[in-house]
């Protein structure tokens, strides 16, 4: 159950998201100000954090920590039969392996990284056609908080993976695993790495990763519950 002082928290975000629903990311820009002429990748996800007031973070913590709630951006695409589904996978976290290897579900950071999320949607592909930034159009927005069987397949998802790490096989992780979550490689380059169990009481070297909701979550719990009226009118 999401409390009422979750609701009390929220309502000014809600409220946001609410008067821009059909808006163009472009026009929210000149609303708040922003000279940004060259939208570099993930722009448009800074933009929409600057309207709610978020400052972009990378902590362990939740975005909003004093209900411990996260914010994320989910693209979406429309497909040329109309279809509309989640764009790509979104990330939650870096995988920390030797932490990882330490942890119980129960006491998982990850646990507090998708227990409650604030989803703020938009258009970024169009009959199949990616849009410019510019043209990205707020859809909706969903609070997401995970029941107990979406979380017994997290835990699932969590404990193959974690198996994985503490076994030493860190750098076979494929973001083919899993139902809901996958590690997915997230960084410069093959070459770079960080430590990981050997599962032999040593470390190796391993290609850097972090966990992401795959699309098969986001299409299935989320994308059901919006309004996609802004689109679709």
């Amino acid at each position: 159950m999401i409390s009422s002082k979750v609701f009390e928290k929220m309502r000014p975000l809600f409220d946001i998201i609410s008067h821009s629903k059909g808006k163009t990311i472009g026009q929210i820009k000149d609303e708040l100000n922003i000279e940004r002429s060259r939208m570099v990748k993930g722009a448009s996800g800074l933009i929409v954090e600057k309207l709610l007031g978020i400052e972009n973070n990378n902590r362990d913590g939740a975005d909003i920590p004093e209900i411990g709630c996260e914010i994320k951006i989910l693209p979406l695409q429309q497909n040329k039969n109309g279809e509309i589904k989640a764009k790509e996978p979104t990330a939650i976290q870096m995988i920390n392996y030797v932490e990882v290897a330490q942890e119980t579900w129960e006491t998982t950071k990850l646990r507090g990284k998708i227990a409650l999320t604030f989803w703020v949607v938009y258009l970024a592909k169009k009959d199949g056609k990616a849009l410019n930034q510019n043209d990205y159009v707020i859809v909706d927005y969903f609070m997401d908080h995970p029941d107990d069987v979406q979380n017994g397949v997290f835990k699932k998802d969590w404990e193959e993976i974690q198996n994985y790490i503490k076994s030493g096989r860190a750098d076979e992780l494929s973001c083919s695993m899993g139902v809901y979550l996958e590690p997915k490689t997230k960084g410069k380059n093959n070459q770079d790495k960080t430590d990981a169990p050997d599962g032999k009481g040593g470390t190796i070297k391993a290609r850097r990763r972090a966990f992401y909701y795959k699309k098969n979550y986001t299409n299935t719990a989320i994308i059901p519950n919006l309004d996609l009226s802004p689109i679709k009118e």
